[in-house]
């Protein structure tokens, strides 16, 4: 099976901070795989507030996996997270208020044209040049879309991340064929 690569998406909403999400997400709160793997993790689960803190909790989640799966795949099958940034033009604030949407549909492909945000098909390239391995990414990396460089510090928790992979396992063994 070696030479593989595993390229999860990741999203730079994972830093929750100001530089990295634009004020748009708040950050991630972490707590049990077990409570949030279960509607409700967060206050106001019907809320933007919440879907939003629950996808960049997700995507820390993302990370720990990334680097758990670095440690325990074979030599030769590589494990890394990649983040297109914000890709305007994907349906992510379809179901946000109309501000959000006027947003990410007006002003936010004119911001691909910056640092701030990226193309569809920008992200797509990138996203192949870390598939295949064009873009330098040892196992375990984050790649920040053309890049290979460091993830949030708190994405950097060998307990978190050992935690969350036996959760997984535990929680989709009933599924596995």
């Amino acid at each position: 099976m070696a030479p593989a690569r595993v390229v999860i998406t990741a999203s730079d909403t994972h830093f929750g901070d100001l530089r990295h999400n634009m004020g748009m997400v708040p950050g991630p709160v972490w707590k049990s795989p077990e409570v949030l793997a279960r509607p409700g993790a967060f206050p106001g689960p019907d809320t933007a507030a919440a879907g939003r803190t629950a996808y960049s909790t997700s995507k820390l989640a993302t990370i720990y996996l990334v680097h758990e799966y670095a440690r325990r795949f074979p030599a030769g099958i590589d494990s890394v997270a990649y983040n297109p940034g914000v890709v305007p033009g994907t349906g992510l604030a379809r179901n946000a208020g109309p501000v959000s949407r006027f947003a990410m549909r007006r002003i936010l492909p004119v911001m691909a044209l910056t640092p701030f945000a990226t193309g569809r098909e920008a992200a797509g390239r990138y996203l192949a040049d870390v598939v295949l391995g064009t873009t330098e990414a040892p196992t375990g990396s984050y790649v920040d879309r053309t890049r290979a460089t460091r993830s949030s510090e708190e994405s950097y928790d060998p307990q978190r991340e050992g935690e969350l992979r036996e959760a997984a396992e535990r929680l989709t063994a009933a599924y596995v064929v």
